[in-house]
């Protein structure tokens, strides 16, 4: 009986968490952003330019892998459209290891 449930749970616990949910991955890329732009003031995302991370949508690419579709609201009003590349690491759970500006409106 203990066997037949520690499979059981095992096999719901595989099945979770293969995708980073919307939420998870909107605070990640606004962190990730955010930090950048003080790393690089001169850049699109500069210090204190970042207002919100809206997300498009979640794609899993591989175990572990996904690929995010975002779009970065800028403070002046205008947005840049961006995929982020985000795996999952054992103790600290989902970051991002590659982005890439896909266009600005």
């Amino acid at each position: 009986m203990i066997v037949a449930v520690l499979l059981v749970l095992s096999f719901a616990v595989s099945c979770a968490g293969r995708t980073p949910t919307a939420k998870s991955a909107q605070s990640i890329g606004t962190h990730y952003f955010q930090s950048y732009g003080k790393k690089f003031p001169f850049s699109d995302f500069g210090h204190k330019n970042i207002d919100r991370v809206m997300i498009n949508g979640v794609e899993e690419v591989s175990f572990r892998m996904a690929l995010v579709d975002a779009v970065v609201q800028h403070v002046d009003g205008h947005a840049s459209h961006v995929l982020m590349k985000m795996e999952k690491k054992f103790p600290g759970g989902w970051c991002v290891i590659s982005w890439e500006m896909a266009g600005q409106r």
